[in-house]
Formats: C-alpha cells, sequence, structure tokens
C-alpha cells in the first residue's frame, strides 16, 4: 500500500488556504465592480508592490504563462491603467509601469483585499497572527533566495 500523504502537511496548508484566500480575493473584486478582473486586479497589486518590470519578470512573480500577462497587461494598457515602454538595456524587451490612472483603482483593490482578510482571518488572536506573519516572512525569505539574482533584473519605478 502507498504511503498517505498528509493533508496537513505545511506544503499542502499553504496551498490549499492560499486557493480559498485567492478566492475570497476573487469575490471581493467581483462584489466592488471596479472595471477589473480578479486577475487583472492580482497584476495590477504585484505591479504596485515590485514597481515597473519586464513583462516575463511579472508572469514569473504571478505563477502564470507569459502569454496570460500579455493578455492581462493588453487590458490593462487599453484601460489606461498601465504603459509598456522600451527597456533601456534591451530594446526588443518591454517594461510594463503603472500609470497614475491606477492610483484610484489599486485604493479600490487594497479595501477589497482588506475584506478578503479579515474573513480569513476573522477569530484569529492579534498574536496569534503576528506568529504566523513572522513564520511566514521567513518562510519567503529561505525559499526567495534563489530568486535575489532574478529580482535585481527588475527595474525600480
Amino acid at each position: 500500500m502507498a504511503p498517505k500523504i498528509d493533508p496537513d502537511s505545511p506544503g499542502f496548508l499553504v496551498s490549499t488556504t492560499a486557493r480559498l484566500m485567492r478566492l475570497a480575493f476573487e469575490r471581493e473584486i467581483e462584489r466592488a465592480q471596479i472595471g477589473v478582473t480578479a486577475a487583472e486586479a492580482r497584476v495590477l497589486a504585484h505591479m504596485s508592490v515590485c514597481g515597473g518590470m519586464r513583462q516575463h519578470h511579472l508572469a514569473d512573480r504571478l505563477g502564470c504563462a507569459p502569454m496570460s500577462v500579455t493578455a492581462f497587461l493588453d487590458r490593462l494598457e487599453r484601460a489606461g491603467l498601465i504603459e509598456r515602454c522600451a527597456d533601456p538595456k534591451d530594446r526588443r524587451a518591454k517594461i510594463a509601469r503603472l500609470t497614475p490612472e491606477a492610483g484610484q483603482i489599486l485604493e479600490q483593490i487594497q479595501i477589497a483585499g482588506e475584506r478578503s482578510r479579515k474573513i480569513a482571518f476573522a477569530g484569529v488572536k492579534a498574536e496569534d497572527f503576528a506568529a504566523f506573519k513572522s513564520v511566514c516572512l521567513q518562510v519567503r525569505g529561505n525559499l526567495e533566495e534563489p530568486r535575489s539574482v532574478r529580482d535585481t533584473q527588475m527595474v525600480p519605478e
């Protein structure tokens, strides 16, 4: 008989929790009717945190195919929320940047995110949340180290 995989192992817990939090965020974005899809909201949120970057780096950060990100960026560019410009280090590559018009949408995305976090962490004591956050930051730091070389290629705004 094959060994049983523990559904409460860290990998499963993180994956399941992330999926459920993403669904809660998507519901809040849909409820807010802010003019972007949940996927486009995630793109804008990552761009607000990371600044301007090449499209393939953004796809990597989002964990999706570069072609999907291109489609999201096409729609966001038509809406005037992002702009693409040539990378000064490689004119063949494009850097995507937020436009000032994205600010109002980002405020609404932040509110939707706060609502979904409130749902997710209902009943969690402040000290337990602080411990949870501390552990998550440590794990992220442990796992992101190999990405540091790639992240230095991102372009600040």
